[in-house]
């Protein structure tokens, strides 16, 4: 279809398309910029469908979109391609009595924190900006506040409604029968068709995500360790109480971004290697009193500081207090490059990954920003580091790194999330033949033409 007539279309359907393709092409990570053809942004659910037969008749590829702030690339569109920017669908229905929402793919953070307030109930915050989308990190699993005790974001999706590349519509979970979506059963799990995939599955326009009680007091409270291993030590023993949402450490190199040092040398052997937010809540203060006790208990070489008084002395660590927030050190520093490995593994591996990672990114001259966390009561872990480089001149230097950390990391049996297109070979190299041979076929039957996000989990 020769472009102006696909423009033509493209206005019959969305009343006009976006101008500025450029800024679209690219993002902060390592990945190269490619141009699409279009932008198109949905305003009704209904014209998603119309959109993906479209390009599908005409082998146009599609890549869905809400903010484009992940670290893996992911949204990078398909050259010459369209790009589905799904941000104005923004609306938010809450079964109060079962403690789920219904959101479509615009709902930030910052939204739906308010809107759930209102019924008295809450969600977990991943490390990101409030204005980013609560159904994109869902579908991509990603992890927040509450991670320790009700695990990764796919653990708390019910169900979504989605469109494949035909235009079919599809609904998931309960709501498949029921119209409520309460859960992922007891129908076959379809749902997970769609999580992970990063678009190239399907366009999910919405997504029922669980909430939780607010709960009458919460704390966070901050621990400082001299090395990582003793601070892992107490996110291991933490993790198998019980009694915390949420036990996540990060680096020394947090701190000193956090507080306005943009150019670090080595660490100082006295200060602290990690530190270790503690997250937790409850109905009564006798409760609040035995966590906090079990706190002191588990770590009483590093004593928790209630983070609100640890603003009091030290204000710049604002960010820290209360999420979602904008974590500017990692997003406005001066060569603008971040990107990552995150990954999820063993927890008896963890002191080792994330002193062997460590070395690595220390041995090319970067600070090693590692975040440590036990999930789902401790059944694994996630160990991620966080590069921050000048995409002017660091570019090509940092995917090597990326290959050399994913690779170490994998051969501890941690295994990626939120894949970057960097690690894919080596993701493939390991993947059981089986799985990726069932991967295929379901993309090939979901999405003949290869249209969806066809840039996503092309193994080599």
């Amino acid at each position: 279809m020769a472009k102006a007539a696909l423009r033509e279309e493209l206005v019959r359907i969305f009343g006009g398309v976006v101008e500025d393709v450029a800024a679209h092409a690219s993002d902060m990570t390592e990945n190269e910029p490619r141009m699409p053809a279009f932008v198109v942004e949905a305003t009704r659910a209904e014209q998603v469908p119309e959109l993906l037969k479209l390009a599908s008749t005409r082998g146009v590829p599609v890549t869905p979109k809400v903010t484009g702030m992940n670290i893996g690339g992911l949204a990078i569109p398909a050259e010459g391609g369209i790009v589905l920017d799904l941000r104005r669908l923004d609306k938010v229905e809450i079964d109060a009595p079962n403690m789920v929402a219904w959101i479509e793919p615009g709902v930030s953070w910052k939204k739906l924190k308010e809107v759930a307030g209102r019924h008295g109930l809450a969600l977990g915050f991943p490390l990101a900006p409030p204005e980013t989308s609560v159904l994109a990190c869902a579908l991509m699993d990603g992890l927040s506040t509450m991670a320790l005790a009700h695990g990764s974001f796919n653990d708390w999706v019910h169900g979504v409604e989605a469109y494949l590349a035909d235009g079919t519509k599809v609904v998931t979970g309960s709501a498949a029968v029921s119209g409520r979506p309460l859960s992922r059963g007891p129908l076959p799990d379809l749902t997970g068709m769609f999580l992970n995939w990063f678009g190239s599955s399907g366009v999910v326009t919405r997504l029922a995500f669980a909430l939780w009680p607010r709960r009458a007091f919460r704390k966070r409270g901050l621990l400082a360790f001299r090395d990582a291993e003793s601070g892992i030590a107490l996110l291991r023993a933490g993790a198998r109480t019980g009694l915390f949402d949420d036990l996540g450490g990060l680096s020394w190199p947090a701190a000193k971004w956090a507080f306005g040092l943009d150019r670090l040398g080595p660490r100082d052997p006295h200060e602290p290697e990690l530190y270790v937010i503690a997250d937790y809540g409850a109905d009564t203060k006798a409760e609040m009193k035995v966590k906090e006790e079990r706190l002191k208990e588990l770590a009483p070489e590093a004593p928790p500081i209630p983070v609100e008084e640890l603003l009091l002395l030290a204000p710049d660590l604002e960010p820290f207090a209360e999420l979602p927030a904008r974590l500017g050190f990692l997003l406005d520093h001066e060569g603008q490059g971040l990107t990552w490995v995150g990954t999820f593994g063993p927890m008896d591996k963890l002191e080792e990954g994330a002193r062997a990672g460590m070395r690595i990114v220390e041995g090319t001259g970067n600070p090693p920003l590692v975040v440590v966390r036990p999930m789902k009561g401790g059944h694994f872990a996630v160990l991620r580091f966080i590069v921050r480089f000048d995409k002017k001149s660091e570019t090509e230097r940092v995917r090597e790194l990326l290959v050399v950390l994913g690779r170490t990391l994998m051969d501890l049996g941690y295994v990626p999330y939120k894949c970057p297109a960097t690690l894919y070979g080596e993701v493939a190299r390991r993947l059981d033949p089986g799985f990726r041979t069932l991967m295929e076929r379901l993309r090939k039957t979901m999405d003949p033409a290869g249209i969806l996000n066809p840039d996503r989990w092309r193994l080599p």
